[in-house]
């Protein structure tokens, strides 16, 4: 083996274990996939840079079925399974899909990405409005260390935890239903701010990138499927439709909404470059990313603002010297 292919293979070992460190991490877990889609333009072909989420992926699967080993001969252990591995299987498909369409326009590379979170997406809140004993049991568990974590500080009788043990069901049922309309648009800005991250680092001394994200823009037709989406979300909310179809319909109506919140940053990113300010487009969103997710108040800004300045750039001409 010649240096550089010692060199390659040193490269290959080390983010390979970046990738996987970052796995068993409770932050990390939403990031693993960067360094795998870093380190894939420096193989020569797509299936050698397929190989190191490959292992990855074995890794965790063979961790993970190792740690749950005494509960996977219980229907509850392994449902548990299948939720704790939804997010890292949903972000690691999403950076093989990622790898082999490096050709792609950026748009469609990105949609292809996401494709697979959004159909498992969907099938979840399907299979999780089917309740059956086990998913049952999970619920009573979850829920109960739900209760523990938001309830557990409060003091008094049996009397007087009623009330409160009520609210807090109530407050539990409210943000497992949330989840689930959330789900697929969830996925999709994770694999999102994936993607962009990793770009992003390998376009890092590349004085047009700034210029390129300033461009991109989603297809006319988005149009119809956001305002197509939101319009039926507002007329099963009407009809009092059950569960299931609302939050199939708001899944659908926030993941456009997703889109266009992408079309508003690069909005934003165009409105800087053009008063001729320095921009450093991997802080503007990882800042966008860290206040949709953790500060309540801003987040709504975010989430509302952004789509909204995507949208209305159809009627109003926002990058006019383009």
């Amino acid at each position: 083996m010649n240096q550089p292919d010692t060199k390659m293979l040193k490269q290959v070992l080390f983010l390979t274990v970046v990738s996987y460190a970052l796995s068993r991490l409770l932050i990390g877990n939403l990031l693993f996939t960067i360094p795998l889609m870093v380190l894939a333009p420096k193989f020569s072909n797509r299936r050698e840079a397929l190989f190191p989420v490959g292992l990855v992926a074995a890794l965790l699967v063979i961790t993970e079925f190792f740690r749950a080993e005494g509960a996977l001969s219980s229907p509850e252990g392994r449902l548990l399974l299948v939720i704790g591995m939804f997010i890292p299987i949903v972000l690691l498909v999403a950076s093989a899909v990622w790898i082999a369409l490096d050709d792609r326009r950026t748009f469609y590379r990105y949609l292809a990405s996401s494709m697979f979170g959004i159909v498992a997406s969907v099938v979840v809140v399907i299979w999780f409005t089917r309740p059956n004993e086990a998913l049952q049991r999970v619920d009573s568990a979850m829920f109960e260390t739900f209760r523990t974590l938001l309830g557990g500080t409060t003091g008094g009788t049996q009397a007087s935890l009623e009330t409160p043990g009520v609210a807090l069901e109530g407050l539990y049922r409210m943000s497992v239903m949330a989840i689930g309309a959330m789900l697929a648009p969830l996925c999709m800005v994770l694999v999102g701010f994936t993607s962009f991250m990793a770009m992003s680092y390998q376009a890092r001394f590349d004085g047009s990138f700034n210029v390129r994200v300033s461009r991109w823009k989603v297809p006319e037709v988005t149009l119809w499927v956001f305002l197509g989406s939101w319009t039926l979300v507002l007329l099963l909310i009407l009809a009092k439709a059950t569960y299931l179809y609302r939050a199939l319909a708001l899944q659908a109506a926030l993941a456009s909404s997703v889109l266009y919140a992408v079309q508003g940053m690069a909005i934003v990113v165009h409105l800087i470059l053009r008063k001729g300010i320095a921009v450093n487009t991997t802080r503007l969103f990882s800042t966008l990313f860290l206040l949709a997710f953790l500060i309540p108040g801003v987040n709504v800004l975010v989430v509302f603002v952004l789509p909204l300045l995507g949208v209305t750039e159809t009627w109003i001409m926002y990058r006019r010297n383009e």
